[in-house]
């Protein structure tokens, strides 16, 4: 897909001229090798945590809802952003969807473990600024934004979830009085 970069990333400017798919694109789209190799390994550490616990019909649903999220929160809240490459903060998120998944599957010790870390991580990135050895290696400025509207797409992802969860076994239990 690097070689489509041009055609893909998001630009503020060519998504306001009606080049909306911009917004979805730009996420599957990196500044170079080493950030794409390194958004690859987060995806596939997810894949391997949590390949029992998500369907690829989930997985798929989950990522394309969290590319959304940060595609529109990048959009709309951060004006100054003329462009924007990567998927780190839709992999933080699909992060957070995983740990509810290991959560309803009574696997405590990685739900909580990620419910905490990721936020803490993403939170302490946003108000020190630590992104700057990142940055360096990938060669562009990290958008600690784009992990921030990705966390938050999760936690609305997690409340579905929970709520079909809870729906579903609720039905399940009714049927069997």
């Amino acid at each position: 897909m690097q070689f489509l970069q041009s055609d893909l990333l998001f630009l503020r400017e060519n998504i306001q001229q009606g080049e909306v798919w911009r917004i979805w694109t730009g996420n599957l789209i990196h500044s170079n090798y080493i950030h794409l190799g390194l958004n690859l390994s987060g995806f596939w550490l997810f894949v391997f945590i949590f390949k029992e616990l998500m369907n690829a019909t989930q997985l798929i649903v989950s990522l394309t809802i969290l590319i959304t999220g940060v595609g529109l929160g990048l959009y709309f809240l951060n004006p100054e952003l003329y462009w924007y490459a990567g998927l780190s903060g839709a992999l933080y998120g699909l992060f957070i969807v995983g740990a509810t998944y290991a959560l309803l599957d009574k696997d405590f010790i990685t739900g909580i473990s990620i419910l905490i870390v990721i936020p803490v991580k993403i939170i302490w990135d946003h108000l020190h600024n630590t992104g700057q050895a990142n940055a360096d290696l990938i060669g562009v400025p990290i958008s600690t934004d784009s992990h921030i509207y990705g966390l938050s797409t999760a936690f609305f992802i997690g409340i579905f979830v929970l709520v079909a969860h809870l729906r579903k076994n609720t039905s399940i239990k009714s049927k069997t009085k």
